[in-house]
């Protein structure tokens, strides 16, 4: 080679070598990927999935992933999947909480189901998935919201019946409704007996309620109704 030669050639070299480092770094930039929101929602006492997915030609079954909280003071480790011995292992905080999707593995889903979500479960989480001497990580963020069932109380009480009468709760058909109702009958100094029973609506039923009473014996009713509107 002549110098000029030289030069041009060691160019060329470092050139390649230059595109051939930034696609590389590249290629591992992208090899965990996740919702552009890399933020969950988790609702108390539900599940949730923490999402992670790897992007490869090819994943061997030799791997290994890790779930790990991360803590103010330490890192948890929440659950950590052993792809030489293909066993699980969760910390004592998690213990029977954490499940990993085994059966897409080979798909690249590495993300976690989290069950029966408590408070405490906020913050952020990391995924490290390990193969080919390399490792790689992604940080999710849980939030957790508590969801809130609201329901409307009923009682119904009726004195001076003989014999003891039975209690139906009807819906705005006539029909007896589904909800169950405690019912408490009690005798009077007089002989008589005082009926106290109640129940629990719950929003998005049938908002009209009847509270009937039966002297089976007389064959006579004696009735409540109440139509509950609005929110």
């Amino acid at each position: 080679f002549s110098s000029l030669s030289k030069i041009y050639f060691f160019s060329c070299v470092r050139f390649i070598f230059y595109i051939f480092r930034h696609i590389k770094i590249a290629h591992l930039n992208q090899f965990i990927s996740y919702p552009p929101n890399s933020s969950v929602i988790g609702v108390i006492g539900e599940g949730v999935v923490l999402p992670c997915y790897v992007v490869a030609e090819n994943i061997p079954e030799i791997f290994s992933v890790q779930w790990i909280f991360n803590e103010q003071s330490q890192k948890i480790p929440v659950s950590t999947y052993d792809g030489k011995t293909q066993k699980e292992k969760q910390d004592e905080k998690y213990q029977g909480r954490t499940e990993f999707f085994h059966s897409e593995f080979g798909a690249g889903n590495m993300s976690l189901l989290l069950k029966n979500i408590r408070s405490s479960d906020k913050g952020s989480y990391t995924c490290v998935v390990s193969f080919n001497d390399e490792y790689h990580d992604a940080l999710i963020e849980l939030k957790v919201a508590a969801s809130v069932n609201v329901s409307i109380g009923l009682t119904c009480h009726a004195d001076g019946w003989f014999p003891k009468p039975e209690v139906i709760w009807l819906d705005g058909q006539g029909q007896v409704r589904k909800e169950q109702s405690s019912t408490k009958v009690m005798m009077m100094p007089s002989g008589l007996y005082r009926v106290i029973t109640s129940m629990n609506l719950k929003p998005g039923s049938d908002m009209e309620v009847s509270c009937r009473i039966v002297n089976n014996l007389l064959k006579t009713t004696s009735e409540s109704r109440i139509l509950i509107s609005g929110e």
